[in-house]
């Protein structure tokens, strides 16, 4: 039972930063997922230092379950957006967290190419008390 408490102290502690973010952030991947643009506060979330310690990472690796991405862009791709999508992330050190994301599909000419993908996304605080 001890164990347990220690457990639970540690998660805690480990999320710690993540329940104090607030507001929303937003990032910004090319087509085939290399992450083209993050805002400080977006890296910092995901504990990078800076926007540019993430430019050029593959968005999928943020993601706890990779699938959640290709769920993502079968939506982006059917709808043209996704609103509301609850997702498990992932920071660079491995600490889990929920977002909820709004992504829009960037096209481009008259065939309407796919050139990026705008998202937004904000911290779920009320999951963290699982």
């Amino acid at each position: 039972m001890n164990n347990t408490m220690v457990s639970t102290i540690d998660k805690s502690k480990a999320l710690l930063d993540v329940k104090d973010a607030t507001g929303w952030y937003e990032y910004e991947p090319s087509y085939d997922g290399v992450i083209t643009h993050i805002n400080t506060a977006g890296a910092r979330l995901f504990g990078f230092t800076s926007p540019d310690d993430v430019i050029g990472k593959k968005i999928n690796e943020l993601y706890a379950h990779p699938f959640d991405h290709e769920k993502t862009l079968s939506m982006l791709f059917r709808d043209g957006q996704v609103n509301e999508f609850y997702t498990l992330m992932k920071s660079r050190n491995g600490k889990l967290f929920f977002i909820k994301q709004a992504s829009s599909l960037i096209t481009e000419g008259l065939y309407k190419c796919p050139l990026k993908i705008k998202s937004e996304f904000e911290p779920i605080q009320s999951m963290f008390s699982l």
